[in-house]
């Protein structure tokens, strides 16, 4: 009893009240409606209800992986998807930061105009890219075509290879700033004596960069492209909103597979298999980070 008495007293029982609040509503928004998704999954469950729900166990997750032509072609986009856009946002994200940290006029106004990708909500800037890129009157096309580039226009939107291309290219311009003001914050912290000492020693430009301030901003460029890759592989909004995941399914990813398959083939326990596997897939993700994170910091 005095025990208890104790540590209700004590900071650790004040920090749990003060927790509680936001742990329970952590509760109900996230870890149960994750559970009942997870519990759909093994259901035949559809939207309307217009057929009595059973469990089918795991016959919709073999469909998922020995059935589903489908879902491993969007599988297979959204992993290209989200290299090549990470891969594109941290070297342009690198080459930003770079001239945002040298001393140059306006860098402050540059350092905000940098944001304006980011900032602008993924509708308009989807409706935006859809209008420039349009085969009929599309701004981009009548630039091409007057300079000669092309004869006819470019079915942006309606090629398969171009619709994925302007996809990838649409998703690097959405996150290089996130990626430039991390990169740029640890490119600040790479300390000034050890670059002249390197200038001393005889290091050219090239060798500074490869040999000193790479090395130093490592486990900020491993944070960064780690968890950019998570919110890359996860995001429905850029591929709904640009391309529908079109034309003919092309640019399918597994999160619009996911809610194509919910609410316009009405099939919720398949949509939520298919969900249950990216949460799969991205828990051995979410290890990999940790452990990354963990090696940085004991290094």
């Amino acid at each position: 009893m005095k025990s208890l008495k104790k540590f209700i007293k004590s900071d650790t029982a004040f920090a749990w009240i003060l927790l509680a609040p936001a742990t329970l509503a952590l509760i109900l928004i996230r870890v149960l409606p994750l559970i009942e998704g997870v519990g759909i999954s093994f259901t035949n469950r559809r939207l309307l209800n217009d057929r009595p729900t059973r469990v089918v166990l795991f016959e919709n997750y073999i469909r998922v992986f020995t059935q589903d032509k489908e879902f491993w072609n969007a599988f297979l986009f959204t992993l290209i998807y989200t290299v090549f856009v990470v891969a594109l946002s941290y070297a342009i994200g690198l080459m930003i930061a770079l001239l945002m940290n040298m001393k140059i006029k306006f860098r402050g106004l540059f350092r905000v105009l940098l944001l304006i990708p980011w900032i602008i909500p993924a509708v308009v800037a989807a409706a935006s890219w859809k209008w420039a890129l349009n085969d009929q009157s599309g701004v981009v096309n009548q630039i091409l075509k007057s300079l000669h580039i092309v004869s006819s226009s470019i079915p942006f939107m309606a090629n398969p290879f171009w619709a994925k291309l302007v996809a990838i290219f649409f998703g690097a311009w959405k996150n290089y700033p996130y990626m430039a003001l991390s990169l740029l914050a640890g490119l600040q912290t790479v300390p000034e004596d050890t670059k002249e000492a390197a200038r001393i020693d005889g290091a050219n430009t090239f060798q500074l960069f490869f040999r000193v301030t790479l090395p130093q901003i490592r486990p900020v460029t491993v944070v960064c492209t780690t968890l950019m890759f998570i919110w890359t592989f996860n995001n429905f909004d850029n591929i709904y909103l640009l391309t529908g995941g079109g034309p003919d399914g092309a640019s399918q990813v597994i999160s619009v597979l996911s809610y194509y398959s919910a609410f316009a083939r009405m099939n919720m326990g398949y949509a939520s298999a298919i969900s249950t596997v990216m949460l799969v897939f991205m828990l051995i993700v979410a290890v990999f980070y940790i452990k990354m994170v963990m090696k940085e910091d004991k290094e």
